[in-house]
């Protein structure tokens, strides 16, 4: 989005709040004192590295620096209300020696924080094969994985949702257990019923990977039953029933800023009513973070460099409901 679109923005959320906005968001002292609610979103942070990807300590160090650096850059970001984590906590495995990284790095955010499991956190055997593969779990050890998590993370429920305002919060687990994210039909049941009742503003649906089709082909596995959520066709029909606004927050393809379809709606949209944001993974060496900023009537997603220290503004988006 443009900057004189963004100060039109501002502009309008103004006269929003002076016409009582606010008051119809109950608890949200972050809103009534800058005009918006900040939810920053967080994917793929692998803690505490890959060690395929980064085997030297050196590499390690460089990207254990990248990561601290978005710590400190957190911190100092005042408006921030909440953060929403998009799975693949964990590094590899989902195993214990990555999960106390992971609740130290956690410890560390100076603000609530919601999360979703993603497929490393859950999805695999505890060893990889003789040949340093991943082992996909059985259905036993996912569901226990799974439950584990929710546990650890004080989460509501395996899935679960909430609502800020006009807003309807949902947050998607891989309880199917097929593909590394694929939702149970008592799940896509319960996602039927939410939207039914919740027509009055838009819905972000957080979840650990991207709609089927929201970027293009850049590689292989994109746009793969494993790299989507799944069931597609199901998850199609359901969510075409969606209110004016939506937005699908997702991780998992670990798609950067620089890609071309990261940030273009004529791939990322969904359908007439939602359109797939893309979080970029934080176990690199340059780091990303998509934030969303919930207006009375709009939502205006912004990218920020933690590496250079700045605003991608060429990546604002608005979508107005």
């Amino acid at each position: 989005m443009k900057r004189r679109e963004f100060l039109k923005a501002m502009a309008a959320a103004a006269g929003w709040l002076l016409t009582g906005g606010v008051a119809g968001w109950p608890g949200l002292a972050g809103a009534a004192k800058h005009g918006y609610y900040h939810i920053v979103l967080l994917s793929d942070l692998h803690l505490p590295w890959r060690t395929k990807k980064f085997p030297t300590e050196a590499d390690q160090s460089e990207v254990w620096e990248q990561k601290q650096q978005l710590l400190e850059n957190l911190a100092s970001w005042e408006d921030v209300d909440e953060i929403a984590i998009l799975g693949d906590l964990a590094a590899r495995f989902g195993i214990e020696e990555e999960f106390v990284y992971v609740d130290d790095y956690l410890s560390c955010l100076h603000a609530p924080w919601y999360a979703v499991a993603g497929n490393h956190d859950y999805a695999y055997e505890d060893e990889p094969t003789e040949e340093g593969k991943l082992q996909r779990g059985t259905r036993a050890t996912k569901q226990a994985k799974l439950a584990a998590f929710t546990k650890r993370y004080h989460l509501p429920d395996v899935y679960y949702a909430r609502s800020i305002g006009r807003y309807r919060l949902l947050y998607l687990a891989p309880d199917g257990f097929g593909h590394h994210v694929e939702l149970s039909a008592a799940q896509l049941a319960w996602m039927e019923q939410e939207i039914a009742a919740h027509q009055e503003g838009p819905m972000l649906f957080f979840c650990h990977a991207p709609l089927m089709g929201t970027l293009r082909n850049y590689k292989e596995h994109i746009n793969t039953p494993d790299t989507t959520a799944q069931p597609a066709d199901a998850l199609s029909k359901i969510l075409s029933r969606c209110p004016q606004g939506s937005l699908w927050l997702s991780g998992h393809t670990h798609t950067p800023p620089k890609n071309d379809s990261f940030a273009d709606d004529s791939v990322n949209r969904f359908n007439a009513n939602l359109v797939n944001i893309h979080n970029p993974a934080l176990d690199k060496r340059h780091i990303y973070t998509n934030s969303l900023y919930l207006y009375g009537s709009r939502i205006l997603v912004r990218t920020y460099d933690h590496t250079k220290g700045e605003w991608r503004d060429d990546l604002e988006r608005v979508y107005e409901s």
